[in-house]
């Protein structure tokens, strides 16, 4: 599956898969060719995203995150996932976090968590 068909996937079908407690989160990722990955970046790195030349996607996660913190930063990658990466293949910055392509990948988590909240 590439980028333009998780697009067309509702984009709630698969963030309600992935915050139902009763199905394997990793198990829903890789249903969707994305591989998380905890590995060590350091203190000023808290996650990103990398697209495979066989299509596969990887996100890479802080390991000295705290577990919610590694979700929300999670979720914040998944939004350029679906969102920017199908507009533009190629993004890569350091201190980028004040772009509004970031600033939308902040507020998705935000709006995640109301629209699952209420729909429960």
């Amino acid at each position: 599956m590439n980028s333009l068909d998780l697009r067309k996937k509702p984009k709630y079908q698969i963030l309600r898969s992935l915050l139902d407690k009763n199905i394997c989160p990793t198990e829903v990722m890789r249903a969707f060719d994305i591989f998380p990955h905890e590995v060590s970046l350091g203190g000023e790195v808290a996650a990103f995203v990398y697209k495979s030349r066989t299509g596969y996607y990887h996100v890479f996660v802080n390991q000295l995150l705290s577990p919610e913190t590694k979700r929300e930063v999670f979720f914040h990658e998944l939004y350029h996932i679906i969102e920017d990466m199908p507009k533009q293949t190629y993004i890569l910055g350091m201190d980028i976090q004040h772009k509004e392509t970031e600033k939308k990948a902040d507020l998705f988590f935000r709006e995640i968590m109301e629209a699952y909240a209420v729909s429960k």
